[in-house]
């Protein structure tokens, strides 16, 4: 995670982002954001990476900022810097569900189960009506969970068996 600049440290003193320093509209923030994504979604990683730590820079209160960023990190492993902004996404907007997702996967990655379940849990809650898609991943990877656990659960049963 980066750590706060000089120039986001000078603008909290004013009160101020960069962002609002700079008469970023929302329309203009909104569109640096699709551009980012857009590279992240042609894999062009290092592009996307650049918007998305810029836009971080210029608002440091944008849960999208932190939750995009977080899921570049998660896609490129490095889950320790991925957990903090996905988690600050949360701390910002705790109804935005792809935080909940990422989070939930890199906690699988490490073998922290209980903390992804809580965490898929938590992203299905957000969508009732089924219809957003990262919650609809939470639901296909909860699923696979339990899957395997049936799976684990009857490869115990019949070894039990066989050995009595």
């Amino acid at each position: 995670m980066t750590s706060q600049s000089q120039a986001q440290k000078d603008f909290a003193a004013q009160g101020r982002t960069p962002r609002e320093q700079l008469g970023i509209s929302d329309r203009e923030f909104l569109e640096m954001g699709r551009i980012g994504a857009m590279y992240y979604e042609q894999g062009n990683l290092d592009k996307a990476r650049t918007i998305f730590e810029g836009l971080i820079e210029l608002d440091p209160e944008s849960s999208a900022a932190h939750a995009a960023f977080g899921a570049l990190l998660t896609r490129t492993e490095r889950f320790t810097d991925a957990l903090k902004h996905l988690t600050r996404a949360i701390e910002l907007n705790p109804q935005q569900i792809a935080p909940y997702v990422n989070r939930a996967e890199i906690y699988l990655r490490q073998h922290r189960a209980e903390e992804a379940v809580a965490n898929l849990k938590e992203a299905i809650a957000l969508d009732p009506h089924e219809v957003d898609p990262a919650a609809n991943r939470a639901r296909a990877m909860a699923l696979g969970i339990y899957q395997a656990l049936s799976r684990q659960q009857r490869r115990v049963h019949v070894q039990t068996q066989t050995s009595t």
